[in-house]
């Protein structure tokens, strides 16, 4: 899980507004981990808002991983980043295939 400081909303809310290749990855690697530790949820983030004592965790249900790395994909073909992009697609294959298995 990544953890992010940020300022305000403001800051936090133009993190996930444009496409960034290392939040891209973060999710990508939290959805591999909690899949290969048979979670049903995957923790991408911790927020951190400056001057703020609590801390917001961000996670991701099963039921939306799929969605997430097709876009990592996408991203990662846009960037002409091959390597990435096949890590991406081996983390997509495993999860299908352990959806039927299931």
């Amino acid at each position: 899980m990544k953890r992010l400081k940020v300022e305000g909303i403001n800051e936090f809310s133009d993190m996930f507004r444009e496409k960034d290749v290392e939040m891209t990855t973060s999710i990508r690697d939290s959805i591999q981990e909690a899949l290969e530790q048979n979670k049903r949820t995957a923790n991408l983030f911790e927020v951190e808002f400056e001057g703020v004592e609590t801390i917001m965790e961000i996670s991701l249900p099963k039921s939306q991983w799929k969605v997430a790395l097709d876009n990592c994909l996408k991203h990662y073909e846009e960037w002409e980043m091959g390597d990435d992009a096949l890590d991406t697609y081996l983390v997509l294959k495993k999860l299908n295939e352990d959806a039927k298995v299931s």
